[in-house]
């Protein structure tokens, strides 16, 4: 037997009992966790918007985008992970995905704060790329 839920905007009280339930009866629950359109259309738009326009630029160039189009500015990449990462983190808190959904963008580099680019896995480029039109571009 197979049984999705989908809860639209829960109470605190009802998405508490509900995530206690799932949790007490792990063994025997599947949890989806991949990433859909409707969830990439949420990171997407919670997301700062540099770092939007990191995943937009991931998106449309078949998953990675170097640092040196991002540098336009000659700014520094310094905090974007961050921001990717707390989107994320927050989206599980608020119940939009559930716990171990997958990074759909990763910094890349050779460590120490040194970012060369943002990678975006094979098979995720094709919904955040759905997603990034449904949002529209960010700048």
């Amino acid at each position: 037997m197979r049984i999705t839920v989908t809860v639209d905007d829960p109470t605190d009280d009802f998405r508490d009992r509900l995530l206690a339930l799932l949790e007490e009866h792990a063994a025997h629950v599947d949890v989806d966790a991949t990433w859909t359109v409707e969830r990439a259309v949420r990171y997407y738009r919670t997301l700062p918007a540099r770092a939007g326009h990191i995943v937009q630029l991931a998106a449309g160039r078949g998953g990675f985008v170097g640092d040196d189009e991002l540098r336009t500015d000659g700014g520094s990449l310094r905090g974007h992970s961050g921001a990717l990462k707390r989107v994320l983190e927050r989206g599980i808190r608020e119940g939009w995905w559930p716990a171990g959904m997958r990074p759909p963008i990763q910094a890349q580099g050779p460590g120490f704060g040194k970012v060369k680019g943002y990678s975006m896995p094979a098979d995720l480029v094709d919904v955040f790329s759905a997603a990034v039109d449904q949002c529209g571009e960010r700048k």
